[in-house]
């Protein structure tokens, strides 16, 4: 017999083998909300990082020209719009209108305009890029513009005016948002439209009702149903703000945006 030693392995039980899995299961569970968070932080400001890059192409934009680019949608979803009465939807551009405008600044990229979670662009940096889309007539874009929106009312007091810019009167008003959607009761075409919006269409948050008010701040009895985590705002002086989606109390047509009372209108 020769004087080699037999070495027996030992096996690893089922036991040990279930344990080790659980103990993965666990790390995973752990570890999986924290690089959501981390992500969502990183959209987050990219997002705001994109809008504040908006806001400087604007500013350049009013410089040159005198005021802010137009916003056309002529006959897209339909006759010609009364943009006082019946004003376009701000989610769309055609013909190179609104911020598609920006596109002729030498230092403006057009990956600016892609949210990390538009409902539009799907994040595709690229998206506002493509061949076919710089031909196309009729762009839908990631982030509403609200360019002289809302005239006067003709007596007490209209959310709608104070919040979105009509001339060049006094006091900060919202230039440029985060498309954030309000799902209460909204239509099937419209949902299957503008699904969630940003920062909520392209990942699974959960729901937040959100109370609605006047806009002066006292609560109403309807509701916001809210996916997004948050919305991107750009004022009329060109500071960003990012708002919770339960300061987005405010919504006109399904689209959300800050009341006045919270400190932006002063």
């Amino acid at each position: 017999m020769s004087g080699r030693r037999r070495v027996s392995a030992k096996a690893i039980s089922l036991v040990e083998v279930l344990v080790v899995i659980g103990i993965i299961a666990i790390l995973i569970a752990i570890l999986l909300p924290s690089i959501s968070r981390a992500r969502e932080q990183a959209n987050r400001t990219r997002c705001e990082n994109n809008i504040r890059q908006i806001g400087f192409a604007l500013a350049v934009y009013v410089s040159d020209h005198g005021e802010y680019p137009v916003l056309d949608t002529t006959g897209v979803f339909g006759p010609p719009q009364d943009t006082i009465k019946n004003p376009p939807p701000v989610f769309v551009a055609a013909r190179k209108s609104g911020l598609l405008a920006l596109r002729s600044q030498v230092e403006f990229r057009l990956a600016n305009l892609v949210c990390p979670d538009g409902w539009a662009s799907g994040g595709n940096r690229d998206f506002y890029d493509d061949p076919a889309m710089i031909r196309s007539g009729t762009v839908f874009m990631d982030y509403a513009y609200w360019p002289w929106r809302f005239a006067p009312p003709a007596e007490g007091f209209d959310v709608r005016y104070e919040s979105f810019k009509y001339r060049q009167e006094k006091r900060t008003k919202i230039l440029v948002t985060d498309i954030v959607t309000d799902f209460t009761g909204m239509p099937t075409n419209v949902r299957s439209m503008l699904g969630y919006g940003n920062h909520g269409s392209n990942h699974t948050s959960a729901a937040r009702t959100v109370r609605r008010t006047d806009g002066h701040g006292q609560a109403m009895t309807e509701t916001n149903t809210i996916q997004a985590t948050g919305m991107s705002v750009l004022f009329s002086d060109y500071h960003v703000e990012w708002f919770t989606a339960e300061k987005l109390t405010q919504q006109i047509n399904g689209l959300c945006y800050p009341p006045v009372n919270s400190g932006w209108n002063n």
